[in-house]
Protein backbone atom coordinates (compact mmCIF):
# COMPACT_ATOMS: atom_id res chain seq x y z
CA UNK A 1 0.00 0.00 0.00
CA UNK A 2 1.57 3.27 -0.75
CA UNK A 3 2.14 6.08 1.52
CA UNK A 4 -1.31 8.27 2.09
CA UNK A 5 1.27 10.80 2.47
CA UNK A 6 2.67 10.66 -1.27
CA UNK A 7 -0.85 11.52 -1.85
CA UNK A 8 -1.27 14.70 0.36
CA UNK A 9 -2.23 17.85 -2.17
CA UNK A 10 -0.14 20.68 -2.74
CA UNK A 11 -0.77 24.07 -0.91
CA UNK A 12 -2.52 25.08 -3.80
CA UNK A 13 -4.10 23.50 -6.66
CA UNK A 14 -2.68 26.03 -8.90
CA UNK A 15 0.69 28.09 -9.54
CA UNK A 16 1.30 31.05 -6.85
CA UNK A 17 -0.59 34.21 -8.03
CA UNK A 18 -2.17 32.51 -10.38
CA UNK A 19 -6.02 32.45 -9.92
CA UNK A 20 -8.57 30.57 -12.72
CA UNK A 21 -12.17 31.39 -13.37
CA UNK A 22 -13.66 30.22 -16.60
CA UNK A 23 -17.21 29.68 -15.96
CA UNK A 24 -18.71 33.30 -15.04
CA UNK A 25 -21.71 32.11 -12.99
CA UNK A 26 -19.29 30.34 -10.42
CA UNK A 27 -19.22 33.65 -8.72
CA UNK A 28 -22.61 32.36 -7.90
CA UNK A 29 -21.83 29.56 -5.54
CA UNK A 30 -19.28 31.86 -3.86
CA UNK A 31 -21.36 34.70 -3.12
CA UNK A 32 -24.30 31.34 -1.90
CA UNK A 33 -23.52 29.59 1.79
CA UNK A 34 -26.15 26.94 1.34
CA UNK A 35 -24.30 26.04 -1.92
CA UNK A 36 -21.13 26.22 -0.72
CA UNK A 37 -21.54 24.00 1.94
CA UNK A 38 -23.69 20.98 0.21
CA UNK A 39 -20.62 21.50 -2.02
CA UNK A 40 -18.33 20.73 0.95
CA UNK A 41 -20.45 17.92 2.53
CA UNK A 42 -20.45 16.43 -1.11
CA UNK A 43 -16.81 16.36 -1.40
CA UNK A 44 -16.37 15.02 1.93
CA UNK A 45 -19.01 12.17 0.89
CA UNK A 46 -16.91 11.43 -2.39
CA UNK A 47 -13.56 11.84 -0.35
CA UNK A 48 -15.14 9.13 2.15
CA UNK A 49 -16.69 6.86 -0.23
CA UNK A 50 -13.34 6.58 -1.94
CA UNK A 51 -11.77 5.75 1.18
CA UNK A 52 -13.96 3.28 1.87
CA UNK A 53 -13.29 1.39 -1.37
CA UNK A 54 -9.42 1.29 -0.97
CA UNK A 55 -8.73 0.68 2.37
CA UNK A 56 -9.49 -2.52 3.81
CA UNK A 57 -9.64 -2.16 7.22
CA UNK A 58 -11.92 0.14 7.25
CA UNK A 59 -14.25 -1.32 4.42
CA UNK A 60 -16.86 -2.42 6.37
CA UNK A 61 -17.55 -0.17 8.56
CA UNK A 62 -17.79 2.72 5.51
CA UNK A 63 -20.03 0.73 3.77
CA UNK A 64 -22.52 0.19 6.66
CA UNK A 65 -22.25 4.19 7.13
CA UNK A 66 -22.20 5.28 3.77
CA UNK A 67 -24.63 4.36 0.87
CA UNK A 68 -23.88 2.83 -2.68
CA UNK A 69 -23.60 6.19 -5.18
CA UNK A 70 -25.86 5.17 -8.04
CA UNK A 71 -27.96 7.03 -10.62
CA UNK A 72 -31.61 7.46 -9.35
CA UNK A 73 -33.04 6.38 -13.33
CA UNK A 74 -31.01 3.88 -13.85
CA UNK A 75 -29.21 2.34 -10.78
CA UNK A 76 -26.36 2.35 -12.87
CA UNK A 77 -23.03 3.05 -10.49
CA UNK A 78 -20.67 3.24 -13.21
CA UNK A 79 -21.86 5.72 -16.15
CA UNK A 80 -20.08 9.26 -14.25
CA UNK A 81 -22.24 10.21 -11.51
CA UNK A 82 -22.54 13.47 -10.80
CA UNK A 83 -24.48 14.97 -7.79
CA UNK A 84 -26.97 18.32 -7.74
CA UNK A 85 -26.00 20.92 -5.57
CA UNK A 86 -29.31 22.17 -5.41
CA UNK A 87 -30.96 19.02 -4.09
CA UNK A 88 -29.82 15.56 -3.40
CA UNK A 89 -30.49 14.22 -6.72
CA UNK A 90 -27.56 12.08 -8.02
CA UNK A 91 -27.78 11.16 -11.78
CA UNK A 92 -25.25 9.58 -14.51
CA UNK A 93 -23.56 11.58 -16.99
CA UNK A 94 -23.55 9.06 -19.68
CA UNK A 95 -27.47 8.37 -20.65
CA UNK A 96 -27.59 12.48 -19.51
CA UNK A 97 -29.85 11.48 -17.17
CA UNK A 98 -28.11 14.60 -15.01
CA UNK A 99 -28.74 16.99 -17.71
CA UNK A 100 -31.92 16.63 -18.36
CA UNK A 101 -32.48 16.99 -14.36
CA UNK A 102 -30.54 19.82 -14.36
CA UNK A 103 -32.51 21.53 -17.83
CA UNK A 104 -35.95 20.35 -15.89
CA UNK A 105 -35.45 21.93 -12.93
CA UNK A 106 -33.87 24.31 -13.94
CA UNK A 107 -31.21 24.01 -11.68
CA UNK A 108 -27.51 25.10 -12.35
CA UNK A 109 -24.47 23.41 -10.81
CA UNK A 110 -24.01 19.55 -10.15
CA UNK A 111 -20.24 17.88 -8.93
CA UNK A 112 -18.76 14.97 -10.85
CA UNK A 113 -18.83 12.41 -7.92
CA UNK A 114 -15.83 11.09 -8.78
CA UNK A 115 -13.43 14.01 -9.21
CA UNK A 116 -15.59 16.41 -7.12
CA UNK A 117 -15.69 19.12 -10.54
CA UNK A 118 -18.62 21.01 -10.52
CA UNK A 119 -20.56 21.23 -14.25
CA UNK A 120 -22.14 24.55 -15.21
CA UNK A 121 -25.31 23.66 -16.57
CA UNK A 122 -25.94 27.01 -18.08
CA UNK A 123 -22.52 27.15 -20.04
CA UNK A 124 -22.64 23.12 -20.07
CA UNK A 125 -18.82 22.98 -19.15
CA UNK A 126 -16.97 22.36 -15.78
CA UNK A 127 -15.91 25.16 -13.78
CA UNK A 128 -12.14 25.95 -12.98
CA UNK A 129 -12.74 27.80 -10.34
CA UNK A 130 -8.86 27.82 -8.09
CA UNK A 131 -10.37 30.17 -5.26
CA UNK A 132 -13.81 27.77 -4.70
CA UNK A 133 -11.21 24.59 -5.19
CA UNK A 134 -8.04 25.41 -2.68
CA UNK A 135 -11.31 26.61 -0.08
CA UNK A 136 -13.27 23.62 -0.43
CA UNK A 137 -12.05 20.50 -2.12
CA UNK A 138 -8.04 20.91 -0.81
CA UNK A 139 -9.45 21.46 2.81
CA UNK A 140 -10.93 18.80 2.89
CA UNK A 141 -8.51 16.26 1.16
CA UNK A 142 -6.06 17.47 3.98
CA UNK A 143 -9.22 16.60 6.53
CA UNK A 144 -9.54 13.29 5.38
CA UNK A 145 -5.63 12.65 5.29
CA UNK A 146 -4.83 13.79 8.76
CA UNK A 147 -7.90 12.02 10.48
CA UNK A 148 -5.35 8.67 9.12
CA UNK A 149 -2.14 9.66 10.47
CA UNK A 150 -1.79 7.66 12.96
CA UNK A 151 -1.93 4.48 10.33
CA UNK A 152 0.84 6.27 7.72
CA UNK A 153 3.45 4.45 9.63
CA UNK A 154 1.59 0.97 8.96
CA UNK A 155 1.20 1.15 5.56
CA UNK A 156 5.01 2.76 4.89
CA UNK A 157 6.28 -0.15 6.53
CA UNK A 158 8.05 -2.19 3.73
CA UNK A 159 7.93 -6.06 3.88
CA UNK A 160 11.19 -7.77 2.76
CA UNK A 161 11.21 -11.67 3.17
CA UNK A 162 13.64 -13.35 5.77
CA UNK A 163 16.35 -16.03 3.99
CA UNK A 164 14.23 -18.71 4.97
CA UNK A 165 11.23 -17.46 3.30
CA UNK A 166 13.92 -16.57 0.24
CA UNK A 167 14.72 -20.34 -0.01
CA UNK A 168 11.16 -20.97 0.10
CA UNK A 169 10.03 -18.83 -2.65
CA UNK A 170 13.05 -20.13 -5.24
CA UNK A 171 12.46 -23.78 -4.45
CA UNK A 172 8.62 -23.85 -4.90
CA UNK A 173 9.03 -21.12 -7.47
CA UNK A 174 7.78 -22.46 -10.89
CA UNK A 175 9.02 -20.84 -14.42
CA UNK A 176 6.48 -19.70 -16.96
CA UNK A 177 6.85 -18.94 -20.15
CA UNK A 178 6.40 -15.15 -22.09
CA UNK A 179 2.91 -15.71 -23.17
CA UNK A 180 1.91 -14.00 -26.01
CA UNK A 181 5.65 -15.05 -27.96
CA UNK A 182 4.70 -18.47 -30.02
CA UNK A 183 6.03 -19.41 -33.31
CA UNK A 184 3.48 -21.24 -35.69
CA UNK A 185 4.44 -24.49 -37.74
CA UNK A 186 4.83 -23.83 -41.60
CA UNK A 187 2.22 -26.42 -42.73
CA UNK A 188 3.46 -26.18 -45.99
CA UNK A 189 3.95 -22.50 -48.10
CA UNK A 190 1.96 -21.28 -45.16
CA UNK A 191 4.63 -18.34 -44.52
CA UNK A 192 2.51 -15.84 -45.84
CA UNK A 193 -0.37 -17.02 -43.56
CA UNK A 194 1.64 -16.76 -40.86
CA UNK A 195 3.38 -13.10 -40.68
CA UNK A 196 -0.27 -11.99 -41.26
CA UNK A 197 -1.34 -13.75 -38.06
CA UNK A 198 1.79 -12.61 -36.30
CA UNK A 199 0.46 -9.25 -37.18
CA UNK A 200 -3.35 -9.87 -36.14
CA UNK A 201 -1.62 -11.27 -32.70
CA UNK A 202 0.48 -8.26 -31.81
CA UNK A 203 -2.09 -6.08 -33.19
CA UNK A 204 -3.47 -4.12 -29.68
CA UNK A 205 -7.11 -3.69 -30.77
CA UNK A 206 -7.78 -7.35 -32.02
CA UNK A 207 -5.40 -8.36 -29.06
CA UNK A 208 -8.39 -6.80 -26.45
CA UNK A 209 -11.27 -7.74 -28.34
CA UNK A 210 -10.77 -11.20 -28.61
CA UNK A 211 -9.01 -11.92 -25.34
CA UNK A 212 -12.50 -10.23 -23.44
CA UNK A 213 -14.32 -13.12 -25.59
CA UNK A 214 -16.32 -10.40 -27.61
CA UNK A 215 -16.74 -13.21 -30.27
CA UNK A 216 -17.25 -16.81 -27.88
CA UNK A 217 -17.44 -19.60 -30.38
CA UNK A 218 -19.74 -22.21 -28.16
CA UNK A 219 -22.48 -19.39 -29.26
CA UNK A 220 -21.26 -19.14 -32.84
CA UNK A 221 -23.46 -21.26 -35.39
CA UNK A 222 -21.28 -20.22 -38.66
CA UNK A 223 -19.45 -23.12 -39.85
CA UNK A 224 -15.59 -22.12 -40.93
CA UNK A 225 -15.70 -19.25 -39.60
CA UNK A 226 -12.45 -17.27 -39.50
CA UNK A 227 -13.42 -15.15 -36.27
CA UNK A 228 -13.87 -18.54 -34.28
CA UNK A 229 -10.64 -19.36 -35.16
CA UNK A 230 -9.21 -16.13 -34.37
CA UNK A 231 -10.42 -16.69 -30.77
CA UNK A 232 -8.94 -20.40 -31.15
CA UNK A 233 -5.32 -19.06 -32.42
CA UNK A 234 -5.13 -15.90 -29.32
CA UNK A 235 -6.52 -18.48 -26.76
CA UNK A 236 -3.29 -20.33 -27.74
CA UNK A 237 -0.80 -17.98 -28.06
CA UNK A 238 -1.65 -16.54 -24.73
CA UNK A 239 -1.23 -20.03 -22.95
CA UNK A 240 1.50 -21.03 -20.91
CA UNK A 241 2.35 -23.39 -23.33
CA UNK A 242 5.99 -23.32 -25.28
CA UNK A 243 6.26 -25.35 -27.97
CA UNK A 244 5.40 -23.46 -31.67
CA UNK A 245 1.76 -23.96 -32.51
CA UNK A 246 0.15 -25.09 -35.98
CA UNK A 247 -2.88 -23.22 -36.94
CA UNK A 248 -4.27 -26.56 -38.95
CA UNK A 249 -7.49 -25.44 -38.01
CA UNK A 250 -7.61 -22.08 -39.15
CA UNK A 251 -5.79 -23.25 -42.33
CA UNK A 252 -8.54 -25.14 -43.08
CA UNK A 253 -11.18 -22.58 -42.06
CA UNK A 254 -9.32 -20.10 -44.92
CA UNK A 255 -9.04 -23.38 -47.55
CA UNK A 256 -13.10 -23.42 -47.52
CA UNK A 257 -13.46 -19.89 -46.92
CA UNK A 258 -11.34 -18.82 -49.39
CA UNK A 259 -11.21 -21.37 -52.12
CA UNK A 260 -8.92 -18.78 -54.56
CA UNK A 261 -5.96 -19.62 -51.45
CA UNK A 262 -6.00 -23.22 -50.90
CA UNK A 263 -3.91 -25.36 -51.80
CA UNK A 264 -0.53 -25.28 -51.09
CA UNK A 265 1.46 -22.74 -53.51
CA UNK A 266 2.84 -19.80 -52.25
CA UNK A 267 0.38 -17.01 -52.03
CA UNK A 268 0.55 -13.08 -51.38
CA UNK A 269 0.94 -12.53 -48.03
CA UNK A 270 -1.26 -8.89 -48.85
CA UNK A 271 -3.73 -10.47 -50.85
CA UNK A 272 -4.26 -13.02 -47.85
CA UNK A 273 -4.25 -9.97 -45.34
CA UNK A 274 -7.42 -8.46 -47.50
CA UNK A 275 -9.43 -11.52 -47.87
CA UNK A 276 -9.21 -12.54 -43.74
CA UNK A 277 -10.31 -9.38 -43.05
CA UNK A 278 -13.04 -9.42 -45.44
CA UNK A 279 -13.96 -12.61 -43.51
CA UNK A 280 -13.50 -11.83 -40.14
CA UNK A 281 -15.95 -8.92 -40.74
CA UNK A 282 -18.79 -11.48 -42.30
CA UNK A 283 -18.17 -13.80 -39.09
CA UNK A 284 -18.98 -10.66 -36.65
CA UNK A 285 -22.09 -10.27 -35.23
CA UNK A 286 -22.94 -7.19 -36.39
CA UNK A 287 -21.77 -6.30 -39.37
CA UNK A 288 -22.93 -3.55 -42.34
CA UNK A 289 -21.25 -2.32 -45.67
CA UNK A 290 -21.57 1.64 -44.20
CA UNK A 291 -20.60 2.23 -40.42
CA UNK A 292 -20.21 -1.12 -39.78
CA UNK A 293 -19.46 -1.62 -35.78
CA UNK A 294 -17.37 -4.82 -36.47
CA UNK A 295 -14.04 -5.23 -34.93
CA UNK A 296 -12.50 -5.41 -38.43
CA UNK A 297 -13.70 -1.59 -39.59
CA UNK A 298 -13.24 -0.21 -35.64
CA UNK A 299 -9.46 -1.40 -36.31
CA UNK A 300 -8.58 -1.24 -39.78
CA UNK A 301 -10.83 1.19 -42.08
CA UNK A 302 -10.36 4.89 -42.86
CA UNK A 303 -11.84 7.14 -45.34
CA UNK A 304 -10.03 8.71 -48.23
CA UNK A 305 -11.00 11.74 -50.38
CA UNK A 306 -10.43 12.89 -53.98
CA UNK A 307 -10.62 16.16 -54.99
CA UNK A 308 -10.69 16.97 -58.75
CA UNK A 309 -10.66 20.31 -60.01
CA UNK A 310 -11.38 21.51 -63.32
CA UNK A 311 -9.01 22.99 -64.94
CA UNK A 312 -11.34 25.40 -66.82
CA UNK A 313 -14.13 26.36 -64.34
CA UNK A 314 -12.45 25.82 -61.47
CA UNK A 315 -15.09 23.31 -60.27
CA UNK A 316 -14.28 20.71 -57.38
CA UNK A 317 -15.42 17.27 -57.48
CA UNK A 318 -15.58 15.72 -53.77
CA UNK A 319 -15.39 11.77 -53.39
CA UNK A 320 -15.18 9.51 -50.75
CA UNK A 321 -14.21 6.13 -50.75
CA UNK A 322 -13.38 3.45 -47.41
CA UNK A 323 -10.02 2.02 -47.00
CA UNK A 324 -8.32 -0.18 -45.31
CA UNK A 325 -4.99 -0.22 -46.33
CA UNK A 326 -2.79 2.07 -48.43
CA UNK A 327 -0.69 0.74 -51.35
CA UNK A 328 2.57 2.98 -52.02
CA UNK A 329 4.36 2.86 -54.77
CA UNK A 330 8.11 3.90 -54.79
CA UNK A 331 9.35 5.45 -58.03
CA UNK A 332 8.42 8.67 -59.19
CA UNK A 333 9.65 8.09 -62.83
CA UNK A 334 6.61 5.65 -63.60
CA UNK A 335 3.58 6.98 -63.74
CA UNK A 336 1.79 7.28 -60.60
CA UNK A 337 -0.87 4.13 -59.93
CA UNK A 338 -2.94 4.83 -56.50
CA UNK A 339 -4.55 1.66 -55.25
CA UNK A 340 -6.69 1.74 -52.15
CA UNK A 341 -8.25 -1.29 -50.02
CA UNK A 342 -12.24 -1.19 -50.36
CA UNK A 343 -14.31 -3.09 -47.85
CA UNK A 344 -14.80 -5.94 -50.63
CA UNK A 345 -12.22 -5.21 -53.08
CA UNK A 346 -9.00 -3.13 -54.57
CA UNK A 347 -10.39 -0.19 -56.01
CA UNK A 348 -7.99 1.28 -58.92
CA UNK A 349 -7.86 4.71 -60.04
CA UNK A 350 -8.96 4.64 -63.23
CA UNK A 351 -9.78 8.01 -63.97
CA UNK A 352 -7.55 9.33 -66.70
CA UNK A 353 -7.67 5.75 -68.40
CA UNK A 354 -11.35 5.61 -68.58
CA UNK A 355 -11.73 9.30 -69.74
CA UNK A 356 -9.57 9.34 -72.39
CA UNK A 357 -11.29 6.41 -73.61
CA UNK A 358 -14.60 7.96 -73.75
CA UNK A 359 -13.30 11.51 -74.42
CA UNK A 360 -10.93 10.03 -78.41
CA UNK A 361 -13.79 9.50 -81.26
CA UNK A 362 -12.50 7.44 -84.04
CA UNK A 363 -13.82 10.40 -86.54
CA UNK A 364 -10.99 12.31 -84.49
CA UNK A 365 -8.50 12.80 -87.17
CA UNK A 366 -5.15 11.19 -86.93
CA UNK A 367 -2.95 14.22 -86.77
CA UNK A 368 -4.70 15.35 -84.03
CA UNK A 369 -4.42 12.07 -81.77
CA UNK A 370 -0.59 12.46 -82.55
CA UNK A 371 -0.31 16.11 -81.24
CA UNK A 372 -2.48 14.82 -78.06
CA UNK A 373 -0.07 12.53 -77.38
CA UNK A 374 2.94 14.77 -77.85
CA UNK A 375 1.11 16.75 -75.43
CA UNK A 376 0.63 14.43 -72.81
CA UNK A 377 4.42 12.96 -73.09
CA UNK A 378 5.74 16.76 -72.49
CA UNK A 379 3.35 17.43 -69.16
CA UNK A 380 4.52 14.17 -67.89
CA UNK A 381 8.40 15.13 -68.38
CA UNK A 382 7.40 18.11 -66.74
CA UNK A 383 6.17 16.47 -63.90
CA UNK A 384 9.04 14.34 -63.39
CA UNK A 385 11.35 17.39 -63.25
CA UNK A 386 9.03 18.57 -60.72
CA UNK A 387 9.51 15.82 -58.36
CA UNK A 388 10.65 16.49 -55.30
CA UNK A 389 14.61 14.93 -54.42
CA UNK A 390 14.90 11.74 -52.16
CA UNK A 391 15.58 11.99 -48.42
CA UNK A 392 17.15 8.74 -48.69
CA UNK A 393 19.56 9.36 -51.83
CA UNK A 394 20.09 8.47 -55.55
CA UNK A 395 17.12 7.10 -57.58
CA UNK A 396 14.08 8.84 -56.40
CA UNK A 397 12.20 9.10 -52.74
CA UNK A 398 13.38 6.01 -50.67
CA UNK A 399 11.47 6.97 -47.18
CA UNK A 400 8.32 6.38 -46.10
CA UNK A 401 7.24 9.41 -46.07
CA UNK A 402 8.60 10.64 -49.64
CA UNK A 403 5.73 7.68 -50.30
CA UNK A 404 3.07 9.49 -48.49
CA UNK A 405 4.23 12.86 -50.35
CA UNK A 406 3.59 11.92 -53.81
CA UNK A 407 0.52 9.30 -52.76
CA UNK A 408 -1.26 12.92 -51.56
CA UNK A 409 0.36 15.61 -53.96
CA UNK A 410 -1.70 16.99 -57.25
CA UNK A 411 -2.00 14.73 -60.17
CA UNK A 412 -2.57 16.51 -63.82
CA UNK A 413 -5.34 14.60 -65.55
CA UNK A 414 -6.09 14.70 -69.36
CA UNK A 415 -9.26 15.25 -70.95
CA UNK A 416 -11.41 15.16 -67.47
CA UNK A 417 -14.99 15.40 -68.21
CA UNK A 418 -16.33 18.01 -66.13
CA UNK A 419 -19.81 17.47 -64.90
CA UNK A 420 -20.04 21.36 -64.24
CA UNK A 421 -18.63 22.70 -67.53
CA UNK A 422 -19.74 20.18 -69.39
CA UNK A 423 -16.58 19.85 -71.66
CA UNK A 424 -13.08 17.61 -71.28
CA UNK A 425 -10.14 19.82 -70.05
CA UNK A 426 -7.31 19.13 -68.23
CA UNK A 427 -8.14 18.72 -64.42
CA UNK A 428 -5.76 18.69 -61.43
CA UNK A 429 -6.57 15.43 -59.33
CA UNK A 430 -5.78 15.31 -55.45
CA UNK A 431 -5.73 12.78 -52.57
CA UNK A 432 -5.95 13.08 -48.78
CA UNK A 433 -7.30 10.86 -45.82
CA UNK A 434 -10.75 12.68 -44.59
CA UNK A 435 -11.21 9.64 -41.47
CA UNK A 436 -7.73 8.27 -40.37
CA UNK A 437 -7.99 4.41 -39.26
CA UNK A 438 -6.73 2.93 -35.72
CA UNK A 439 -4.18 0.76 -37.11
CA UNK A 440 -2.55 1.73 -40.53
CA UNK A 441 -1.22 -0.58 -42.48
CA UNK A 442 1.00 0.37 -45.50
CA UNK A 443 2.00 -2.00 -48.45
CA UNK A 444 4.83 -1.38 -50.39
CA UNK A 445 4.97 -2.17 -53.77
CA UNK A 446 8.34 -2.06 -54.43
CA UNK A 447 11.63 -4.35 -55.21
CA UNK A 448 14.15 -1.27 -53.47
CA UNK A 449 14.10 -1.14 -49.85
CA UNK A 450 12.86 1.82 -48.01
CA UNK A 451 13.38 3.53 -44.73
CA UNK A 452 10.12 3.87 -42.74
CA UNK A 453 10.04 5.53 -39.46
CA UNK A 454 9.38 3.85 -35.98
CA UNK A 455 6.64 7.38 -35.00
CA UNK A 456 4.57 8.57 -38.29
CA UNK A 457 2.61 11.70 -38.16
CA UNK A 458 -0.12 12.00 -40.62
CA UNK A 459 -0.90 15.43 -40.27
CA UNK A 460 0.18 16.55 -43.03
CA UNK A 461 -2.01 14.07 -44.88
CA UNK A 462 -5.31 14.33 -43.99
CA UNK A 463 -8.06 16.26 -45.36
CA UNK A 464 -7.72 19.53 -42.59
CA UNK A 465 -4.09 18.94 -43.14
CA UNK A 466 -4.08 19.99 -46.56
CA UNK A 467 -6.11 22.66 -46.60
CA UNK A 468 -3.70 24.96 -43.64
CA UNK A 469 -0.67 24.56 -42.42
CA UNK A 470 -1.09 23.22 -38.66
CA UNK A 471 0.89 21.88 -35.91
CA UNK A 472 1.45 18.30 -35.36
CA UNK A 473 -2.02 16.97 -33.77
CA UNK A 474 -1.45 14.34 -30.95
CA UNK A 475 -4.59 12.00 -32.05
CA UNK A 476 -2.85 12.17 -35.45
CA UNK A 477 0.57 10.45 -34.07
CA UNK A 478 1.25 7.21 -34.76
CA UNK A 479 3.80 3.87 -33.18
CA UNK A 480 5.19 0.99 -35.48
CA UNK A 481 4.54 -2.16 -34.03
CA UNK A 482 4.58 -4.33 -36.44
CA UNK A 483 7.12 -5.18 -40.60
CA UNK A 484 6.47 -7.96 -43.04
CA UNK A 485 9.57 -8.84 -44.90
CA UNK A 486 9.77 -11.14 -48.14
CA UNK A 487 12.74 -12.59 -49.56
CA UNK A 488 13.26 -14.12 -52.94
CA UNK A 489 10.47 -14.00 -55.51
CA UNK A 490 7.28 -14.14 -55.19
CA UNK A 491 5.97 -17.46 -56.24
CA UNK A 492 9.26 -18.94 -54.77
CA UNK A 493 10.38 -16.37 -51.74
CA UNK A 494 9.55 -16.52 -47.84
CA UNK A 495 7.85 -14.21 -45.48
CA UNK A 496 9.20 -13.54 -42.21
CA UNK A 497 8.55 -10.26 -39.74
CA UNK A 498 8.83 -8.63 -36.87
CA UNK A 499 6.87 -7.53 -33.99
CA UNK A 500 6.53 -5.31 -30.84
CA UNK A 501 5.82 -7.27 -27.60
CA UNK A 502 5.87 -5.29 -24.21
CA UNK A 503 7.95 -2.62 -25.64
CA UNK A 504 10.73 -5.09 -27.08
CA UNK A 505 10.87 -6.39 -30.57
CA UNK A 506 10.81 -9.95 -31.95
CA UNK A 507 11.80 -11.63 -34.85
CA UNK A 508 9.47 -14.68 -36.34
CA UNK A 509 10.72 -16.86 -38.89
CA UNK A 510 7.53 -19.15 -38.53
CA UNK A 511 8.50 -21.75 -35.94
CA UNK A 512 11.69 -20.40 -34.92
CA UNK A 513 11.31 -16.88 -32.42
CA UNK A 514 14.06 -14.54 -31.87
CA UNK A 515 14.97 -11.88 -29.71
CA UNK A 516 15.81 -8.66 -32.53
CA UNK A 517 16.60 -4.61 -31.84
CA UNK A 518 15.01 -2.01 -32.98
CA UNK A 519 17.67 -1.37 -35.97
CA UNK A 520 17.50 -4.64 -37.11
CA UNK A 521 13.58 -3.72 -37.61
CA UNK A 522 14.37 -0.56 -39.42
CA UNK A 523 17.09 -1.87 -41.52
CA UNK A 524 15.03 -4.35 -42.64
CA UNK A 525 13.27 -4.55 -46.16
CA UNK A 526 9.71 -4.10 -45.47
CA UNK A 527 6.92 -5.37 -47.99
CA UNK A 528 4.06 -4.21 -45.19
CA UNK A 529 4.08 -2.14 -42.19
CA UNK A 530 1.36 -1.74 -39.53
CA UNK A 531 1.50 1.04 -37.27
CA UNK A 532 -1.45 1.60 -34.65
CA UNK A 533 -2.42 5.13 -32.81
CA UNK A 534 -0.91 6.26 -30.00
CA UNK A 535 -3.63 7.96 -28.57
CA UNK A 536 -6.85 6.30 -29.56
CA UNK A 537 -10.14 7.68 -30.11
CA UNK A 538 -12.90 7.82 -27.53
CA UNK A 539 -16.56 6.32 -28.23
CA UNK A 540 -18.80 7.00 -25.63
Amino acid sequence: MPDPALHTPPRSFYPSGNTTKACPHSQLITNDDALVANYRALVNYALQWSKSTTKMTTRKRYRNELPLPQCTVCADPLARLHVCLHCVYMGCWKKGHMRQHLKAKKHTFAMDFARCMLYCGDCQDYIYDSDLMDRVVRVETLKSELGNRRFRLRWARRWAPSPDEIQTIVHHATQISCQGIRGLCNMGNTCFMNVILQSFIHNPLLKAYFLSDQHNPTQCTTKYCLCCEMDRLFAEIYSPRKEPYGPCHFLQAMWMSLRELAGYAQQDAHEFFISALNHIHAGCKENTMSDCPCIVHKTFAGVLQSNVTCSRCGNITTTHDPMLDISLGLRPMEKKKKLITTGNDIVHDLFANSINATATSPSQPQSQQQQQSQQQQQQQQQQQKRARPSLGGGGGGNTLVDCLDRYTQPERLAKYGCSNCATFQEATKQLSIERLPSVLSFQLKIETKIKFPVELDMTPYTTKGKKKTKDPSPSNLYTLFAVVNHQGRMDTGHYTMFARHREEWFKFDDHHVTVAYQRDVLESKAYMCFYVKKILDYEE
